[in-house]
């Protein structure tokens, strides 16, 4: 009886976490599509320059973090109901985003329209994301933590890689293709999360209440106060600040100063990817075993730092194909260490977290609208 039991509960376990680690994968995957394409049709479509890029993205993560800042007084035993709200809500942005492009409205207008959508559009992912970290983290147990978070970020970059080389063969005409791309890898997405994922019962959800007063003001103390939660919120941001500028303003920059089209910068950019699904399952499998989070943290920073300003360093004079496999290669290696980081800070960070951890989990995820806020403060001095 007993061994009955116990392998109906790894048949569940499994069959959550696949349905888990299949649903971040589409969800990635959605969010890719937007992720490389948004700041191009800004450009092509909008006639934005850089600076007014910067500005709209700023826009939209102020509103975000506003919105999260009121979604901290939710409680994670509505998970799955606050999961398919926010999903529901992306497909209607993102079929206003590719509308917004094909209305032949004043400029002003559309613009209009596809910057309120957007501000939107910006800040579900990183809701949706939440959700289900509160789901995988209720139904992993604290050994396989590691290994667990390095397949979990490895389904999540997959289309990192595989999304660019579609892009690549796109004109700039066509590059709102991409929302309705977008939307249709929602539909399998409600699917699965409707069919194979549940709230978690009260002892396993990260929904605990504090004992103390509830106020925003009151758990962001508490957050802040702990070493580990700032430190990981500080990390967070900061890798989303290098994610930005490399996401919306890299394919700008080589498109201006090096003359690359989108089939040289999809390219490109599936190769600087590719070290998050060749290394992040290993390494989330040794630091299970070895505890050396630190270690990899201070190695990934080292190498990312140095890679990146070798990247900058590269001259538009070099030849067009010199130049081209020399950025690939520094900036593959900056992506191994922006990998290291990533691994170590969410190990440590989801094998400190405990029963009271929603709001931690609500934060730490609320980190990567940060950087994109600051573009509001940037584009002033730019």
């Amino acid at each position: 009886m007993y061994d009955t039991i116990a392998y109906m509960q790894k048949y569940m376990s499994l069959r959550v976490h696949t349905a888990l680690y299949l649903s971040v994968f589409l969800i990635g995957l959605h969010h890719v599509f937007v992720y490389f394409a948004n700041a191009s049709i800004l450009e092509y479509f909008f006639k934005l320059s850089a600076t007014q890029i910067i500005f709209v993205y700023g826009i939209a993560s102020v509103f975000g973090i506003g919105i999260f800042i009121l979604l901290s007084r939710f409680k994670a035993d509505t998970t799955k109901k606050q999961l398919h709200t926010a999903t529901i809500a992306e497909g209607i942005c993102l079929l206003t985003l590719y509308i917004a492009t094909q209305i032949h409205l004043p400029a002003q207008t559309t613009l209009i329209i596809y910057t309120l959508a957007f501000c939107v559009h910006h800040l579900l992912t990183p809701y949706i994301l939440y959700c289900l970290d509160t789901l995988f983290e209720a139904y992993t147990h604290l050994e396989d933590r590691g290994k667990g978070r390095g397949i979990y970020l490895t389904m999540w970059n997959i289309p990192f890689v595989v999304v660019p080389l579609l892009l690549s063969t796109l004109s700039m005409e066509s590059l709102p293709l991409v929302y309705l791309t977008s939307f249709s890898v929602l539909i399998p997405f409600l699917i699965i999360t409707t069919i194979y994922l549940q709230n978690p019962s009260p002892s396993e959800a990260l929904s605990v209440p504090y004992k103390t007063p509830q106020g925003f003001i009151y758990k962001l103390k508490l957050f802040w106060a702990d070493r580990l939660d700032r430190g990981s919120f500080i990390t967070q941001s900061i890798m989303h600040l290098y994610y930005g500028v490399t996401g919306v303003l890299l394919p700008i920059y080589l498109y201006q100063r090096f003359g690359f089209d989108w089939s040289k910068i999809g390219l490109m950019l599936a190769i600087t990817m590719a070290p998050y699904i060749l290394t992040q399952i290993p390494f989330g499998d040794i630091e299970d075993k070895k505890h050396n989070e630190k270690f990899f943290f201070y190695l990934g920073i080292l190498v990312t730092v140095t890679c990146t300003v070798l990247a900058l360093l590269v001259s538009p004079t070099t030849s067009v194909d010199k130049s081209f496999l020399l950025i690939s290669f520094f900036l593959f290696f900056a992506r191994v260490g922006c990998s290291l980081i990533e691994i170590s800070t969410e190990s440590m960070f989801y094998k400190h977290i405990n029963e009271q951890s929603s709001f931690a989990i609500l934060m730490f995820r609320a980190g990567r609208l940060v950087p994109y806020a600051l573009g509001l403060f940037a584009a002033f001095w730019i």
